[in-house]
């Protein structure tokens, strides 16, 4: 009865404790021992009534013994990298894959030192996965990818799956046989057994924990791959029977034919329709410009949303999770709350004290709890500095020289600050922020507008910013010159400091792709260059005037002369441009100018400034000599396919004449015939009127109708069927007897 009194007590006096002091407690130990579990906290509160002084004292009275307190896991360490949301958080599997892939198919990793001494132990233990494809593609597919197991094996294996294309390969017909230490079922053994204790054994155990994570990630590449075919299965069995119900619709967006079922409307009065694909692939680029609203794609200028039904059809959940996450920041931004600090690890976001009062950031939110310094973004480190904290780490002085490259890089904002990176285009950047959309330059990060640069067709001058460039040689120039400026001063910041000690190396295809890069945007640049090449006149002609209003068939020049067959060594001679000789027959009365064009292109290349601006008129004269004499040709090509076209016509023209002559003609022969038909009836009546038709025994009659008649020739009764008598010769044409089934005679 005692024990249970005292317990009763206890339990009373716990209840006791407001939460007010609870939390009062919490604050109060966690600002000084920030890393202290909230569990074990807990415990070390609840005997103590959670009084913070005897709590403290009991947690240093613990540290003095040699003993510890339970800490607390710590968030992973990033500048500028939030802690994925609970909304985004993704099973065990998925960030396990994300590690192994952040940590094995990295493209500056370098391939160990046994890969390159002994590459059969790699090519045997992606063989014996792979055991009917030959050991050659292993060994090629090992090439490509640097001689890494991770990479090599997962490329295989998606060449493997694909089957849009044939694979480059034929199956072998003998399978490799795989080692037992490597075996799945005896891979954890074989890790655990290994010597550790020399580097060969190390590496090895490393390559095994990397065939492991490949396994891992080919088994999650696969059942993906089989969830899309069931899927893609599962739409074209509901679009077959969608079709033979008639339940089809075309997407406003892409026109494709979709079921109804399949389809997703705005909300406007007249709801506009569009497939699940194109929404989803429009709220992605939204996500990747930092906006939030989802509006109708439909080109009728419909600005009508998606209900939230709606959007759960075409949204996924890390997607919406998005799209939600920066609602958030763009309405806290809006708010302009002056005092607002934000957790570098997740969301969570609170009104703090300045910073110079309050130095550390505390989050409240369940999932984080992590207490952070304001300044650098990282987990506190008080009493000491951010300088001393880094130090401490391991951090040096690259670390300044890598963030004054990436400074130098990034963009920013003027009106709200946020960063950006131009991949092409003109340098005339527009914000992406939709209450925003301010408009700078990208070289000299000032507001502007078109009058800014150095196109003088858009109200620009000579001088001023490009408006077109080479946008990697200039991300490649500005970074050089931040990295030699931030180590220039490190290293009179710190005179002990080696200069080798600021140095970074990358990798190879690292390189390569730097390479490619600037390869591309060049070619850009020069076709934005010869597309948008500004146009100045020079001498006394002023601005020209255009023919109808349409733009000169050739270019002027740009901001230098165009320089033709430039000499190979100094002082040499520079020849004239060559025309070709029609061209010159063509150009009567011109030889003096060609003569003085020769002369003053003979000077050397200090000539004159006077005689050089004298080339230049005489060139603009020649273009536009060549210039008329290739309108006049095109003008005579005209003529001559217009005339062309003419006599087409006219040909169709009498054609046409001829079918209907010959159609009147054919209709007269018709009218003439049967006239003659109604003639020949007649006169047949007449002439048997004379002859009686006679009846039975009256002979007489009989022998006078025999007389008019004469026998047919024996050869002709078979033609002539079953009449064997023909008439003499009558007043009317033959071929009209044969509305009387009467045959004509042949030759007669």
């Amino acid at each position: 009865m005692v024990a249970n009194t005292e317990d009763t007590k206890k339990n009373t006096d716990t209840d006791e404790v407001s939460q007010d002091i609870k939390d009062m407690c919490i604050q109060e130990v966690t600002a000084l021992f920030p890393d202290i579990c909230l569990q074990s906290l807990q415990s070390i509160a609840v005997p103590l009534h959670f009084c913070f002084l005897a709590v403290i004292n009991h947690i240093i009275d613990l540290l003095d013994s040699g003993q510890t307190y339970k800490k607390r896991e710590q968030p992973k360490q990033s500048i500028g990298k939030r802690k994925r949301d609970a909304t985004e958080q993704d099973d065990g599997l998925e960030n396990k894959l994300l590690k192994d892939n952040h940590l094995y198919n990295s493209s500056d990793r370098e391939p160990l030192h046994l890969s390159k001494r002994d590459p059969p132990l790699v090519k045997n233990m992606i063989a014996g996965d792979f055991q009917f494809v030959p050991v050659r593609t292993v060994q090629k597919f090992l090439a490509e990818n640097n001689y890494l197991l991770y990479p090599t094996y997962l490329a295989l294996n998606k060449s493997i799956q694909q089957t849009h294309k044939p694979l480059s390969w034929k199956y072998k017909k003998t399978a490799t046989v795989q080692s037992s230490r490597y075996k799945e079922e005896n891979l954890e053994n074989s890790i655990r057994s290994a010597d550790t204790t020399s580097e060969e054994g190390q590496q090895e155990v490393n390559l095994m924990e990397e065939l492991k994570a490949a396994r891992l990630a080919r088994r999650h590449a696969n059942l993906e791959r089989q969830k899309e075919l069931e899927a893609l299965g599962a739409d074209k069995q509901n679009f077959d029977e969608a079709q033979s119900k008639g339940e089809i619709k075309e997407c406003e967006c892409c026109f494709a034919d979709t079921p109804f079922n399949r389809l997703v409307h705005c909300n406007a009065e007249n709801a506009h329709s569009f497939c699940i694909q194109c929404l989803r692939r429009n709220a992605e680029d939204q996500v990747g410009l930092s906006k939030y609203e989802l509006a109708c794609l439909s080109t009728e200028g419909c600005n009508a949303g998606f209900s939230y039904k709606e959007r759960q059809k075409f949204l996924p959940e890390s997607l919406a999770s998005a799209l939600d996450r920066i609602e958030q920041d763009e309405n806290i931004r809006l708010a302009e709350l002056p005092d607002l600090a934000q957790c570098p690890f997740c969301s969570y976001a609170e009104e703090y004290p300045p910073v110079a009062i309050n130095k550390e950031f505390r989050c409240r939110k369940p999932e984080c709890m992590a207490t952070s310094c304001r300044l650098c973004k990282l987990v506190t480190h008080v009493p000491k500095t951010c300088k001393e904290a880094a130090v401490e780490r391991g951090l040096d002085k690259r670390r300044h020289v890598e963030e004054a490259m990436s400074e130098a890089l990034i963009r920013k904002c003027n009106k709200c600050n946020t960063p950006f990176i131009k991949d092409s285009g003109c340098n005339k950047m527009t914000c992406s922020k939709p209450n925003c959309r301010n408009v700078q330059c990208y070289v000299c990060h000032e507001s502007c507008e078109y009058n800014h640069f150095d196109q003088p067709e858009r109200g620009g001058k000579l001088g001023n910013c490009p408006l077109f460039e080479d946008s990697e040689m200039r991300h490649h120039e500005e970074v050089e010159e931040a990295e030699k400026n931030a180590k220039q001063k490190a290293l009179q910041d710190n005179p002990d400091l080696e200069p080798e000690a600021l140095d970074f190396n990358v990798s190879s295809n690292v390189k390569k792709d730097d390479d490619r890069r600037m390869k591309k945007s060049a070619a850009a640049a020069g076709d934005y260059a010869r597309r948008y090449r500004p146009r100045h006149h020079h001498g006394n002609h002023g601005r020209r005037q255009e023919n109808d209003g349409q733009a000169r068939a050739l270019p002027r020049f740009a901001n230098e002369p165009i320089q033709h067959n430039l000499p190979r060594q100094r002082n040499e001679p520079v020849q004239p441009p060559q025309i070709p000789a029609h061209r010159q027959q063509m150009q009567a009365g011109q030889g003096q100018a060609n003569q003085n064009l020769e002369q003053g292109r003979a000077m050397p290349h200090n000539a004159r400034p006077q005689a050089q601006a004298q080339d230049l008129v005489l060139l603009d004269q020649q273009i536009m000599q060549l210039q008329a004499l290739l309108e006049a040709e095109q003008q005579a090509e005209q003529q001559k396919r217009q005339q062309t076209q003419a006599q087409y016509r006219m040909v169709q023209q009498l054609n046409q004449a001829q079918q209907t002559l010959q159609q009147k003609r054919l209709d007269n022969t018709r009218n003439h015939r049967s006239l003659s038909s109604i003639n020949a009836q007649q006169n047949l009546a007449k002439g048997l009127g004379l002859f009686p038709i006679p009846s039975q025994g009256a002979p007489a009659p009989q022998m006078q109708i025999a007389a008019a008649l004469q026998p047919v020739p024996a050869g002709l009764h078979s033609q002539q069927g079953s009449n064997p008598y023909i008439l003499p010769d009558l007043d009317f044409m033959p071929d009209e007897l044969f509305p009387f089934d009467l045959f004509p005679p042949n030759g007669q």
